[in-house]
């Protein structure tokens, strides 16, 4: 089942199942679970009125190949800016809650632009790749190439995790929910630090939209830039921080985790 399809059918229908193809485990990949709740509300606000933030909480585990309910309720909705909750529901309670904020662009004397940076050249790192039984099941709908960091549970010393990502199927679109998905597809960075396996499960995570997507345009075939680092773990939680950037070095979405970390 497709990330488009599954988008569409987010759109059309309030009650849908995903199959474990895009699960890590029993539950469904998370970046899926925010991006199918943005795609649920996005139908009720105006289609030129640009995402700037997104806000999830993952207060349960949403079961693959098992019916789940999706819930909007608009708050607010001005001459500029909306704000809507989403939410994701199965088995009788919540397991994920978005709150997303969309704005029009308004005209203002400020503007400080952050500067498009020099990126690391694509397809001649280290990649990621799906492997059966050993990766999460999702993985196999994604391209990954790491340009800094090492891999999940390989004991490293370093407090940063850098590379590409992007679809491996490109498809005809590319929205706000696709970003949603792109971002969170990455290992938390926090999990490079653990010498063995042991779980680890984002409670908050917030993303500030810093580029409409009209402008750059992106592609679903695009690749996605993203650098992120741990702020501070300790007492069993992580703080970490994300940069995205597209192709150029064009700043996209600023991302910030809060990962619960059981290793002992």
């Amino acid at each position: 089942m497709s990330f488009e399809h599954l988008l569409t059918e987010a759109q059309k229908a309030d009650v849908l199942s995903v199959d474990s193809s895009w699960g890590q485990g029993r539950t469904l990949f998370g970046g899926l679970s925010a991006a199918l709740a943005l795609s649920n509300i996005r139908q009720h606000i105006e289609p030129n009125r640009s995402l700037r933030s997104l806000g999830i909480n993952f207060s349960g585990q949403a079961l693959a190949d098992t019916e789940f309910s999706l819930q909007q309720q608009v708050l607010s909705n001005g001459k500029s800016i909306s704000q809507v909750n989403g939410q994701l529901l199965q088995n009788d309670r919540i397991v994920t809650q978005v709150c997303a904020c969309f704005g029009d662009d308004r005209e203002s004397t400020i503007s400080e632009i952050y500067p498009a940076i020099a990126l690391p050249e694509i397809g001649s790192n280290q990649r990621l790749n799906y492997i059966k039984g050993l990766t999460p099941e999702f993985v196999q709908h994604f391209e990954f190439e790491y340009t800094k960091g090492q891999f999940p549970f390989s004991n490293s010393p370093f407090n940063e995790l850098a590379g590409w990502v992007r679809f491996k199927e490109p498809e005809s679109t590319f929205t706000e929910a696709h970003l949603i998905a792109l971002i969170d597809a990455w290992p938390p960075v926090i999990l490079q630090k653990l010498k063995s396996f042991a779980p680890c499960a984002t409670v908050s995570w917030n993303v500030e939209i810093v580029q409409p997507l009209s402008n750059p345009s992106l592609f679903t075939g695009d690749w996605i830039y993203y650098d992120a680092e741990i702020k501070q773990a300790q007492q069993g939680y992580a703080h970490t921080e994300a940069k995205i950037y597209n192709a150029e070095g064009i700043l996209l979405a600023l991302s910030r985790q809060l990962i619960a970390v059981y290793d002992q």
